[in-house]
């Protein structure tokens, strides 16, 4: 997390990148085409075409379930049951990366044990992939169940070219949550990505990202990003005199995926570079965190609840605010406009200056 937090404060100093290294675009369901193009010493003279691997499909038997609760049709779709462990990212699950129609779920392991059946005994989020058993059915509370089941993990390929100009394609490790890209040798220069997301019937340009690469001459620039959006920040930052900091978020801004020593949360990683970046620096940090909400929820609380946003976030009259939710990820252009937009007014009324977090990859829907 405090690596996000890192990139999204150097993506605000640095904006000025020049075109893409290399122009990419589908061809074919699963055939993609990059280049012609130069960057630096590398060149790609003519087209060149690359097939890529179809998402792998996953086979699970005899997955061990202690007990299963049971399914809660009205909670959040990641809280409405077990997860099978295949989709299971952190206290969430993949969406839509389960072959719902594959789960079965038995009292032993094998073929020759009893198959419940869904409706009757148990019940599933298809989309989310959590099952719980139904009350008063054949599934015990304190019974042990197996599952047969089948996924499709994510996969982030990468295209690159080493110095004369050949270029190859690297495939990714499957995975689900955190997905990382596919590492290049020594000697190459990574130009491209290709995003293969599980049950992916075919790749469009939206799945292709060329990489941009920073102009040499912009990180010397005198003027940055931060310093004519959050001028005050810096000013505070540099003369050593009093910073409120106020993070307004969800699960993420409350510890979620590392626990409670908060050493560890991104908002302490954050405060902590601060300080070795700005010795004189005295920064105080405020936290409106609420798991599983978002910003709109938190806005609407009642006053006088645990959450409320006024008195959490805009007394403390705070200099510098950070805005995380991953649960605005439902929101469309429209509403971001117009939600954020409120978000902002009142934050400028009350002087504070903003960092709006990109939220991680959990619904990449």
């Amino acid at each position: 997390m405090g690596t996000l937090v890192s990139l999204a404060l150097l993506s605000c100093m640095w904006t000025a990148v020049s075109e893409p290294v290399l122009p990419m675009r589908a061809v074919e369901n699963w055939r993609i085409e990059i280049g012609p193009g130069t960057a630096g010493s590398l060149k790609i003279d003519t087209p060149i075409l690359f097939d890529i691997e179809m998402p792998q499909r996953i086979v699970v038997k005899d997955e061990k379930h202690d007990s299963l609760p049971v399914f809660n049709p009205k909670a959040g779709g990641w809280a409405k049951g077990a997860k099978p462990r295949g989709i299971q990212t952190e206290d969430c699950s993949a969406t839509d990366r389960l072959h719902p129609e594959t789960l079965r779920v038995k009292d032993k392991p094998g073929q020759d044990g009893t198959f419940f059946m869904q409706g009757k005994d148990y019940e599933l989020d298809p989309f989310w992939g959590t099952f719980g058993r139904i009350e008063g059915s054949t599934i015990a509370a304190d019974q042990p169940v197996f599952l047969d089941y089948e996924y499709e993990p994510d996969r982030l390929d990468t295209i690159a070219v080493d110095t004369t100009g050949k270029s190859s394609l690297f495939k990714g490790k499957p995975s689900l949550g955190i997905v990382l890209p596919a590492p290049v040798p020594e000697g190459f220069t990574s130009v491209a990505r290709g995003w293969v997301p599980g049950k992916c019937t075919a790749l469009t340009d939206d799945n292709l990202y060329p990489i941009f690469f920073d102009e040499p001459d912009t990180l010397s620039e005198t003027t940055s990003t931060a310093e004519r959006l959050l001028p005050k920040t810096l000013d505070k930052l540099r003369a050593g005199t009093p910073l409120t900091v106020v993070t307004f978020g969800d699960s993420v801004t409350c510890g979620g995926g590392v626990g409670s020593d908060q050493s560890l949360w991104w908002q302490q990683q954050f405060l902590t570079r601060l300080k070795a970046r700005f010795s004189k620096s005295q920064a105080t940090w405020k936290n409106a965190g609420w798991g599983g909400a978002s910003s709109a929820a938190y806005i609407n609380s009642p006053r006088g609840s645990e959450h409320y946003y006024s008195r959490d976030v805009l007394e403390p009259k705070p200099d510098l605010v950070i805005i995380e939710f991953v649960n605005d990820a439902y929101l469309d252009e429209q509403g971001v406009t117009e939600h954020y937009g409120k978000i902002l007014a009142d934050l400028r009324g009350v002087g504070a200056e903003v960092i709006l977090m990109t939220p991680h990859l959990v619904r990449p829907d």
